[in-house]
C-alpha cells in the first residue's frame, strides 16, 4: 500500500481505484462515482482518518458533489471539491470473462490443427488413395480428382518367387513413350484364387526416372504373406 493512498472498489462493477485518502473527508466521506460505470456510492475514509484535522484538499481527482448538510454551530460550512478521484484505478476483470477468452483460444488452436491436417491430407492425396483406394471417390466428389496411374509405363517380365521369409517379386518397368517419364510407387497385391485383394504393399520406385525407351529392373521383398494369396499384380500408385 502506498502511504497516503487507499484503493476503493466499485460496488458494481468490482473496478478498483487509486485515491487520496485525504480526498474523502473524513467520517462524513464524500459521494464518488465509478468512472468505469458510472455507478456512485457514498465512500468514507479508513478510521485513522476521522477526524476534522484532516480536510480534504481542494485539488486532485473529480468527484460528484457531497449532500447538502447543515453546518455545524460556529462554523462555516465548506463547498466541496469537485474534482475527479481519478488518481488511477486497477481494473480487474472478472474470472469469467478470462475463462471465456482461454476457451475461444482452445478453440482457434483445434480449428488450425485440424485445418493442418487436412490440408495434409489434400496435399498428399495421391498417397492416401495408395493406401486406400476408395479415398479417391471422396477426394472426387469434393472437387479433387486425384491424378491417374502412370499407365504409359509398362510393368514386364513379372516372376514372383516364394522365400523362406515370404515373396520375393522380380520384373522390369519399361518406357515405351518418346520423352522421360518419372517413375510413380510400385504397389504390389496379392489376389485369392477368386481374384479378390487380399493383401497389398506399396514400394518405392526403382528409379526416379526412365529415359524413352528405357527398361529399369526391380526386385522387391514382400514379408509375410497372406496365406490366401496365389497370385500377384504389380501396378503404379497414385501420386
Amino acid at each position: 500500500m502506498i502511504p497516503g493512498r487507499l484503493i476503493i472498489g466499485c460496488p458494481a462493477c468490482r473496478t478498483r481505484f487509486l485515491v487520496d485518502e485525504q480526498a474523502l473527508g473524513g467520517r462524513e466521506g464524500r459521494t464518488v462515482r465509478c468512472a468505469n460505470c458510472g455507478h456512485t456510492w457514498r465512500q468514507t475514509a479508513p478510521p485513522e482518518l476521522d477526524t476534522d484535522d484532516n480536510p480534504a484538499p481542494s485539488g486532485g481527482a473529480r468527484t460528484e458533489p457531497a449532500l447538502d448538510l447543515p453546518p455545524r454551530p460556529g462554523t462555516i460550512a465548506a463547498p466541496r471539491p469537485e474534482n475527479p478521484l481519478r488518481v488511477g484505478f486497477i481494473r480487474e476483470p472478472p474470472r469469467r470473462r478470462r475463462s471465456r477468452w482461454a476457451a475461444v483460444r482452445w478453440l482457434a488452436l483445434i480449428v488450425l490443427f485440424a485445418l493442418a491436417v487436412l490440408a495434409g491430407i489434400v496435399v498428399a492425396r495421391g498417397a492416401v488413395t495408395a493406401i486406400w483406394p476408395p479415398a479417391a471417390r471422396f477426394f472426387s466428389l469434393a472437387g479433387l480428382p486425384v491424378e491417374p496411374p502412370a499407365t504409359d509405363l509398362k510393368v514386364e517380365k513379372l516372376a514372383p518367387a516364394r522365400t523362406a521369409d515370404g515373396l520375393v517379386i522380380e520384373g522390369d518397368i519399361f518406357n515405351p513413350e518418346q520423352s522421360t517419364r518419372t517413375v510413380p510407387p510400385l504397389r504390389v497385391t496379392l489376389r485369392d484364387a477368386a481374384d479378390k485383394e487380399v493383401q497389398y504393399k506399396i514400394f518405392d520406385p526403382p528409379a526416379p526416372q526412365l529415359a524413352p525407351g528405357g527398361v529399369v529392373h526391380f526386385k522387391l521383398p514382400f514379408g509375410h504373406p497372406a496365406g490366401a494369396a496365389t497370385g500377384v499384380v504389380v501396378t503404379f500408385a497414385t501420386r
